[in-house]
């Protein structure tokens, strides 16, 4: 068969989901990938960064600049262009709807936490492993009810299933293990979380750093030094369909860096 003319190459083609993350302005800009993140598995983030957690309808970056013709009297219409100024932005809708993520997304105030109210709490009379579900109590509590909740010691709480006398049965089994010297509290009321949403005018700028995973196993970070939510309405529908949470941003040269990369930059791996 007679050779084409085009030159392919399909290693070049990429795609696939980004993990997108957020730091303080604090956080010194990343000079690599592993400033931000564990190269190799479980591949956690570096002290500083967290993640934002799952996206919906991808995650997109854009760069663009607007130009002023030039004229001069020798030439009929523009004879070049100058760049008066640069816009970029990211754009993505969370799918992981938290309070942490809704300060934000929509500019929220200090999240206020209250923890868990409790009844009189008592020793255990058995000693919990790690993923164990049935409780012992030293002394049976009509305070522990079916669909309520227990406390341990430390803060762990989880679901009542079902109680029979002493014997309390959770929904799921508890994070680590428990001695007889610790203790459990049936929970009167859950901790909760508080977060308002006003007219503070000051939205503060945050670093962020978006990766991805190329199909042969290297990396991708575009990092984007300085950034703040914009001011576009965020809009949240309380329906049967997920409740997404919408995440705009603009970002803006930072002081101090070269010309040529002041907004953001890419580092890839290359093989």
């Amino acid at each position: 068969m007679t050779p084409d003319i085009y030159n392919v190459n399909s290693k070049n083609f990429v795609g696939g989901p980004g993990r997108l993350v957020v730091a303080d302005m604090n956080v010194e800009a990343p000079v690599s990938i592993a400033d931000v993140m564990d190269t190799t598995s479980p591949h956690n983030l570096k002290a500083g960064w967290r993640d934002l957690g799952a996206t919906n309808e991808g995650i997109a970056i854009s760069r663009g600049f607007d130009t002023e013709d030039f004229e001069v009297d020798q030439v009929m219409g523009a004879a070049d262009t100058d760049v008066t100024g640069f816009t970029h932005s990211l754009s993505t809708n969370l799918a992981e709807n938290t309070v942490i993520n809704r300060q934000l997304a929509l500019a929220g105030g200090a999240i206020i936490e209250t923890t868990a109210a409790t009844g009189d709490a008592q020793l255990l009379a058995g000693a919990l492993a790690a993923g164990a579900k049935i409780v012992t109590l030293t002394t049976a509590d009509p305070a522990f009810k079916v669909g309520g909740w227990l406390e341990f010691t430390g803060g762990e709480l989880k679901k009542i299933a079902s109680v029979n006398g002493a014997s309390v049965v959770l929904e799921n089994g508890v994070d680590k293990a428990y001695a007889t010297t610790d203790s459990v509290a049936p929970v009167t009321a859950l901790p909760t979380k508080r977060i308002g949403y006003g007219t503070d005018g000051d939205i503060p700028f945050k670093r962020y750093a978006l990766i991805s995973q190329k199909k042969d196993g290297t990396l991708y970070m575009a990092v984007i030094r300085k950034a703040k939510v914009t001011g576009d309405d965020k809009e949240q529908s309380f329906s049967k369909e997920k409740r997404l949470l919408p995440l705009s941003l603009s970002a803006f040269p930072e002081d101090g860096v070269p010309q040529g990369e002041n907004v953001y930059y890419e580092i890839e791996e290359s093989i």
